[in-house]
């Protein structure tokens, strides 16, 4: 299994006052971080490498780090550093030290896809993998649609035929970052290789859940309280 990055940097804003001194993948969901359930769950799939890409409140990390073990995965701490350096930036920080393709996703979404079988479907010699899911607008705005083969991803001009949601996870290697600036968000990435037609995807099966809002916040919190990891 390809290693794992997880931005982990975002400020939360919308979540407002419960993450002012919180990373928001660090807020507890029943008496555990969130980030806990992402990082069991990368665990059992088979990962190996996890690369935390951390700023806002980054030593509330390390923290975390000496309070919680797992059973396979080695968790390296990556500082985005003083400047912003955006989803693209703080992804293109990390995977030039991997020098391997890596699954790239978000600290605050919790994704029940099989990792594995992700890694296995990508081809090298393509663009990106995007994980995709058919969400019809469900739980958030759709933005992902079929052309012919391909599907076409803009997060900026939104096609009204868009049924499928970017499910918050992706395959990327080193060189897709060439060309890049320093600090940029990694949809200008997506949408470059989508135009291109060599985005791959891979069709998630199972909806994800999030904390990004204080309404998906409660959502998690319910669903947890139901999940069993194997």
């Amino acid at each position: 299994m390809y290693p794992c990055i997880i931005l982990c940097g975002g400020l939360a804003t919308r979540l407002g006052s419960i993450a002012s001194e919180t990373p928001k993948c660090l807020l507890e969901i029943n008496n555990k971080p969130f980030l806990y359930y992402q990082l069991k769950y990368l665990d059992q799939c088979g990962a190996r490498e996890v690369y935390l890409s951390v700023g806002h409140l980054s030593e509330k990390f390390y923290d975390f780090n000496r309070k919680h073990k797992f059973n396979n995965i080695s968790i390296k701490l990556i500082e985005d550093g003083l400047l912003p350096l955006g989803t693209g930036g703080a992804i293109k920080n990390i995977i030039k030290m991997i020098d391997s393709p890596a699954l790239v996703m978000y600290g605050d979404s919790f994704l029940r896809v099989d990792f594995l079988e992700v890694c296995h479907s990508y081809n090298t010699n393509l663009g990106p993998l995007l994980v995709i899911y058919k969400n019809d607008g469900r739980y958030d705005q759709s933005n992902v649609y079929f052309d012919g083969d391909n599907i076409i991803y803009s997060k900026t001009n939104v096609s009204p035929q868009a049924d499928y949601i970017d499910y918050g996870v992706g395959l990327y290697k080193p060189s897709d970052f060439d060309n890049t600036t320093k600090s940029f968000d990694l949809s200008l990435l997506q949408e470059k290789f989508s135009k291109l037609k060599l985005l791959q995807y891979f069709k998630a099966k199972k909806r994800f859940y999030e904390i990004g809002t204080p309404e998906s916040y409660i959502k998690a919190e319910r669903f947890f309280k139901k999940y069993e990891f194997e």
